[in-house]
């Protein structure tokens, strides 16, 4: 556990460097609703940005876990942020905030897992996939 909390210290320290998509690209991100989803197409330009939102209840232990799976050199990770309901109590919502550059034309496909990470080789609860299709 004090591993596990060492980890988030970390990741919360790189994060605050500022380095974000305002940072990183000239365009202003399109922005994907994971709970409005419906897998209709998300396009973006090549050097652009898209950031999804996704709920979760970071209290109970879970929490987003992606990877790009088809097509990984199109999109890079560039910013991560949780947004916490004011007033929170355990089991609350959150919305996690995941932001990725394009870096290359074609398609990429994001896949997120629900998981605890802090568990042996995580099983997920849910699955969200989500094909980017990036133009020049």
């Amino acid at each position: 556990m004090k591993s596990y909390i060492l980890r988030i210290l970390i990741v919360c320290m790189v994060l605050s460097t500022g380095i974000g998509c305002s940072k990183l690209m000239n365009n202003t991100c399109t922005t994907v609703d994971a709970q409005k989803y419906a897998g209709q197409e998300i396009v973006i330009k090549n050097d652009g940005c898209i950031t999804i939102e996704i709920e979760s209840q970071l209290s109970t232990g879970y929490r987003w876990r992606f990877a790009i799976k088809e097509n990984p050199g199109m999109l890079i990770n560039s910013d991560y942020k949780v947004q916490t309901c004011e007033g929170q109590t355990v089991g609350g919502i959150d919305k996690e905030i995941f932001t990725f550059k394009a870096v290359k034309a074609g398609k990429a496909t994001v896949v997120f897992d629900y998981v605890r990470p802090f568990d042996k080789n995580p099983k997920p609860v849910k699955t969200k996939e989500f094909t980017i299709t990036i133009t020049e």
